[in-house]
């Protein structure tokens, strides 16, 4: 009997530290590809309870440089601009990033409109969060005159990590939190359950999940995640339209998306720091499915504008190591061509010389 017990005890150990070995890899595994790919060891930033918008994080509003504004209210116009961290900017200097840099463009000739852009790019946000957000901003404060959303990347993460269509950052351990009763037969030993999901073993698995398994699209989830984002985007659509402003939304480009030819020089330079897209193509199919599914669910909508391939003519590397985030390069002609857009679609009597500089 004590060697059986002895067995037993021995056993609970073996099992706890091979749990905790399991944890400690995944740990490790996550923060050094966090390193790599966002040069810092966490993804996204620190979070922080929001009632209206179930979180927000702690650096709110980022700066924008260059807006202008003229005594004569006729001559003014407000942009607010939402989307993730490559709208937020993922450089150190809040003058290089895209509102930033729209902002000059827009106000490149002060003697017509003068604009004022507000930064509402979150790290991490997709569609799901930002429709929140705005929903937020709309109660809090003066509605703009135009809405912007910057979108795709990470509605398609976020879905590939959790294969649902509601997903976004945090979604695991938030859902945990509230479920965490039911979810499992130790449900009631609530802290354990939820510190279970907002592990980093199941956040690797989340990330085997975004790369290395193959997405269904013959799925209900797949054809869910189609249908609520076009529904998302209607509603924010009419949500604006209902004060008085206009909504456009733009379909971000990445590497992993693109489909076009691009210049050896900006392409060699890119491979030399990204993992090779031609080389993992389950990350890219997975990206692209989702990705085009939406593109051409939505492409018919007056709000929507294809940046798919916008930076296929580039030069120079235009894409950081993830293959989502932008250099200055590329931010410049994301700005370049979004106040291209606004100056055409919204008939802003702008002069022609607007994108020059």
């Amino acid at each position: 009997m004590k060697r059986l017990l002895r067995g037993i005890v021995a056993g609970i150990k073996w099992a706890i530290m091979a749990v905790l070995a399991v944890e400690v890899l995944s740990f490790l595994a996550i923060t050094v590809t966090n390193y790599i790919f966002y040069g810092h060891a966490r993804e996204g930033s620190r979070a922080v309870y929001d009632a209206y918008t179930l979180f927000l994080q702690e650096h709110g509003i980022r700066p924008t440089a260059f807006n202008a504004q003229s005594d004569d209210p006729d001559k003014n116009k407000y942009i607010w601009i939402f989307g993730g961290s490559t709208m937020r900017g993922s450089t150190d200097f809040s003058d290089r990033t895209i509102p930033s840099c729209i902002s000059m463009l827009l106000n490149s000739n002060r003697d017509g409109i003068n604009f004022t852009i507000i930064n509402f790019g979150t790290n991490s946000f997709n569609s799901l969060l930002e429709t929140k957000y705005l929903q937020k901003k709309l109660i809090d404060i003066q509605p703009p005159d135009v809405i912007v959303f910057y979108d795709g990347a990470n509605d398609v993460k976020y879905f590939l990590e959790h294969r649902d269509p509601y997903a976004h950052h945090g979604y695991r351990r938030a859902k945990a939190l509230i479920e965490s009763y039911y979810k499992s037969w130790f449900g009631l030993l609530k802290p354990l359950n939820a510190a279970v999901y907002a592990s980093f073993t199941k956040e690797l698995y989340d990330k085997v999940m975004q790369v290395g398994v193959a997405v269904d699209t013959d799925t209900p989830e797949f054809r869910q995640l189609v249908d609520a984002t076009e529904k998302r985007y209607d509603h924010v659509n009419k949500l604006a339209g209902s004060y008085g402003a206009r909504f456009v939304l733009f379909w971000q480009p990445t590497l992993w998306t693109e489909d076009c030819q691009v210049a050896g020089s900006a392409k060699a330079g890119e491979k030399s720091i990204i993992l090779d897209d031609e080389r993992w193509l389950t990350v890219r199919n997975n990206f692209t499915k989702p990705y085009v599914a939406l593109q051409q669910r939505l492409e018919k909508k007056d709000y929507f504008v294809d940046f798919r391939d916008v930076l296929c003519s580039r030069q120079v590397p235009a894409y950081k190591p993830d293959g989502v985030h932008l250099t200055d390069e590329g931010r410049l002609l994301i700005a370049e061509s979004i106040a291209s857009v606004l100056k055409e679609k919204l008939d802003l009597d702008l002069p022609d010389s607007i994108t020059e500089q």
